[in-house]
């Protein structure tokens, strides 16, 4: 003869239920303030690129120059499948380098656009009260956003997107010039 579970124990067993269950969910995703960037070394001075307007990040791979091509565009670069014109970010930007391009950053959409970087020195995160317009001393228009950090000067933040517009228009503009 079986007694009639208690509110007791039907309360014990809801209780045991959740507890195991709660192994099987995920953690809850972090939430880390501020924005990831990328530190990077170009022409021998630290500088950032926000990760959120890059496609990848790689090693650089065997490059095959073009003949007659812009000192800045180091050649071409073959990536799961794709061709990428890969440009030297240091000459860009008006750097003296003298280090090989090590890093090869993938921004762009459909048409993708490399940039060659010889240091990738880690990432960090930045919140919006740590960037700040100027505060660099880059003169440069693509470098106008800093990252402020303690005990270090100011950390220049390229502005990838407008780089990236400014190189297929001037490709668009020779490949129209033909």
């Amino acid at each position: 003869m079986s007694l009639p579970r208690s509110r007791v124990s039907l309360r014990l067993d809801e209780l045991r239920d959740s507890f195991d269950s709660s192994f099987s969910r995920p953690p809850p995703p972090r939430q880390e303030p501020g924005e990831a960037l990328l530190r990077l070394r170009v022409g021998g001075a630290p500088l950032a690129v926000r990760l959120g307007h890059l496609s990848g990040l790689h090693l650089m791979p065997r490059l095959v120059g073009l003949p007659g091509a812009p000192a800045a565009l180091l050649g071409l670069a073959g990536l799961r499948g794709q061709l990428i014109a890969v440009h030297d970010l240091a000459a860009l930007l008006g750097l003296q380098s003298s280090e090989p391009p090590r890093w090869l950053l993938l921004a762009g959409g459909a048409r993708r656009v490399g940039l060659a970087a010889a240091g990738f020195e880690g990432q960090m995160r930045a919140t919006s009260e740590q960037m700040r317009p100027g505060g660099s001393s880059s003169t440069h228009p693509l470098l106008s956003t800093s990252v402020l950090l303690p005990d270090v000067p100011p950390l220049p933040v390229l502005d990838v997107d407008s780089l990236v517009r400014k190189l297929l228009e001037d490709a668009s503009a020779l490949q129209q010039g033909r």
